[in-house]
């Protein structure tokens, strides 16, 4: 276990909550692979910056969503408007928060009406596995992949027999949640089945959170193949109460408003070995989303559904142990519905239909060059085209197309199990997405101009070193460099014509260049208790090319680069026994610009954003584990009055986005009995 857990560190670099056993093992042991690579490879073989998670450290940190869980593997990166249930994001070593995918399975789950992923809203019931790779991946996932990827894998054939667990958690703050799931092992094949349920009230007054899923998996083998079947569904409903309204525009609170997200997936895969040295793949999937805003007095442009059918067949041949070509063809369909935007005649909301369809290609060549070196390569070229129908006319166009070539290329050498280098160099794109072009639709319908938008490029270098020493000490330091061209910002009507033409639309402006610097140190020791630390540091830049002043280097000119801090650091530390476990975390999030919620100026936040966690956890008896953990230890817990008035604006701890309160301190106690 040991071994799994260095090189989780010095590659991936967890954080201290990863198990510290058995530490006479050694790094060139582990077994520890990346399966959103084109085919599983182990991480000391892959070219990019990866952080990997298991089943046994997801129970551990006890994250329900995957926004709880990027706090801890990338410090900094996730942005959230408040508590439990609200939008949050990741900026991901300084990129925008849209070039990120989300694969379940290797399926995308993005919603290709929204901007970015909502990752507040992505549970980890069903989840044994979490990856997230930095850089470009778009030679192998498309549209938005520049910033990176974050893989999900869901529980798959477990051990002979049949196991499972169930779990409760209480806390403050009204929470109360369970947990319960089983898989079933024989010769013939597999099921895994579980679900979950929790409800949460915030500090404020009626600002609630519910959320409930579940998830089926079944597996057999037929001959040579491996057929897998599967169905997941979540949904929740999480109060938004924080608004601004008027002009110029003041704050109020209205916790009957409430945002209501629903996504479901249900499909098949094939794996096929069809010779010693060639092996097919194929997953057809089929994903629905509903996102809305129906009980609230002000409709702020958020009702939207859509369903995506999907299909991607891989083929892995490796004629030799030291040379594998992979191909996969890919093709998706996706039909969107949005009723977010106002008819300037009728001012009333107007339904559109989106309709996107894309085939893609693409080729991944990996050579092992020489004992420790390997190259890999690739290449991807994408086609189709996106429509809208407007309902009230019946009017069909075409939107534009989607046509992008991309590649990439990178090199990783093992010296020797204590020393990793790596570089990769690439190509990303993002596709403008159904609600952009509809934007945009909408502008030309009234003044007759034309608004055309073209993907967004960019271009990422990216070297790494990670290793050991002295026989307790870890390391990894990672740089990267971005830069996006044909950037798109949303350009705001400014005519001040009346009757007002609502002409506001999204263009192809500017460049902009993201680059960090990211350093890990761990010590690890003990035997019959273990202990160690972990601190993490980065150092990012997000610059606008375009309006490179003195007074607006950073985006007063464009707010695509708010919410990126200029420094973050992070600490962690951990002692543990056979029979318990205590952590301890502390992170910094340094200053950063954000836009002012009512001025909508581009200001500072000036100090830095602090969050600290702990947790304890013990075996009273076998099977049965008691978790007790408190976060946000360090915020202040505020009062409606406090936000409206805007008493804590300035203060680092009152928020991570300007105008949504952070959560305060919270406590919860877990059981778990697992057979």
């Amino acid at each position: 276990m040991m071994g799994s857990t260095r090189i989780l560190f010095s590659l991936a670099a967890v954080s201290a909550l990863s198990l510290a056993a058995e530490a006479d093992r050694k790094p060139a042991e582990a077994t520890v692979t990346v399966s959103a690579e084109s085919q599983p490879v182990a991480v000391i073989r892959t070219p990019a910056p990866v952080r990997v998670v298991e089943a046994e450290e997801l129970t551990r940190l006890g994250s329900r969503t995957l926004a709880d869980l990027l706090e801890v593997l990338q410090p900094g990166a996730v942005m959230s408007t408040g508590g439990t249930g609200k939008q949050a994001s990741a900026f991901l070593n300084g990129n925008l928060s849209r070039n990120v995918v989300v694969l379940l399975d290797g399926l995308r789950l993005n919603d290709p009406t929204a901007l970015s992923p909502d990752l507040g809203a992505l549970s980890l019931v069903g989840i044994e596995r979490v990856e997230l790779i930095l850089g470009p991946a778009s030679v192998l996932y498309g549209s938005d992949a520049i910033g990176g990827v974050i893989a999900l894998t869901s529980t798959g054939r477990g051990a002979e027999g049949c196991h499972g667990q169930v779990g409760l958690k209480v806390g403050t703050d009204g929470l109360l949640g369970g947990t319960a799931q089983v898989q079933v092992t024989g010769p013939r094949g597999w099921i895994a089945a579980g679900g979950e349920a929790q409800k949460q009230e915030s500090g404020f007054p009626e600002d609630a959170f519910r959320q409930a899923g579940g998830y089926l998996r079944l597996g057999t083998t037929l001959g040579g193949a491996e057929v897998t079947a599967f169905y997941r569904n979540s949904g929740q409903t999480a109060t938004i109460p924080f608004t601004t309204s008027g002009w110029p525009a003041i704050r109020s609170y209205e916790p009957q408003r409430e945002m209501r997200a629903r996504q479901e997936s249900w499909g098949a895969s094939l794996r096929w070995t069809l010779a010693p040295s060639l092996v097919l793949e194929n997953t057809l999937q089929a994903l629905s989303g509903r996102t809305g805003d129906p009980s609230g007095p002000k409709r702020e442009q958020t009702d939207r559904d859509f369903r995506r059918v999907e299909d991607q067949l891989t083929l892995h041949w490796t004629p030799v142990s030291t040379f594998r070509l992979s191909g996969r063809l890919e093709g998706r369909e996706d039909t969107s519905h949005a009723q977010n935007y106002y008819d300037p005649n009728t001012f009333s909301a107007v339904q559109y239909r989106g309709e996107g369809r894309d085939v893609a290609g693409a080729l991944e060549l990996r050579w092992t060059l020489a004992e420790g070196l390997d190259w890999v390569a690739g290449l991807r070229r994408d086609a189709g085209h996106r429509d809208l129908t407007r309902y009230d006319t019946g009017l069909r166009s075409r939107a534009g197309s989607a046509e992008a070539g991309t590649w990439r290329t990178g090199l990783n050498w093992v010296l020797r199990p204590e020393l990793r280098l790596y570089a990769s160099v690439g190509q990303g794109f993002r596709m403008p997405n159904t609600t952009e072009f509809t934007l945009n639709a909408q502008a030309a319908s009234q003044d007759g101009a034309a608004y055309p938008i073209l993907p967004e490029r960019s271009r990422t270098l990216q070297v790494g070193a990670t290793g050991q020493f002295a026989g307790h000490w870890e390391y990894r330091l990672e740089a990267q460099r971005s830069r996006i061209t044909d950037l798109l910002a949303y350009v705001y009507d400014t005519s001040f014509a009346f009757p007002p033409l609502f002409t506001s639309h999204y263009a192809n402006q500017g460049s902009i260049r993201a680059q960090s610097l990211e350093g890990a140190l761990g010590w690890r020791g003990g035997e019959a208790v273990a202990y160690g630390w972990d601190v993490i540091l980065r150092s990012q830049e997000t610059r606008d090319l375009d309006h490179n002043t003195e007074a607006d280097r950073f985006g007063p000119q464009n707010t695509a680069i708010l919410r990126h801090p200029f420094f973050t650091a992070a600490v962690a530390t951990f002692v543990q026994s056979k029979a318990w476990r205590a952590d301890l975390r502390l992170a910094q999030v340094g200053p950063r610009y954000d836009l002012n919620d009512t001025t909508y100026e581009v200001l500072s936040t000036r100090k830095p954003y602090r969050d600290l966690s702990a947790g304890l956890s013990c075996e009273p008896m076998q099977h049965l584990t008691l978790a007790l953990r408190g976060e946000h230890l360090l915020q202040r817990k505020q009062t409606v009055q406090d936000w409206l008035s805007g008493r804590y604006d300035q203060e680092g701890d009152a928020s991570l986005v300007y105008g949504f309160p952070a959560p305060g301190p919270r406590w919860t106690l877990a059981a778990t009995w697992k057979w």
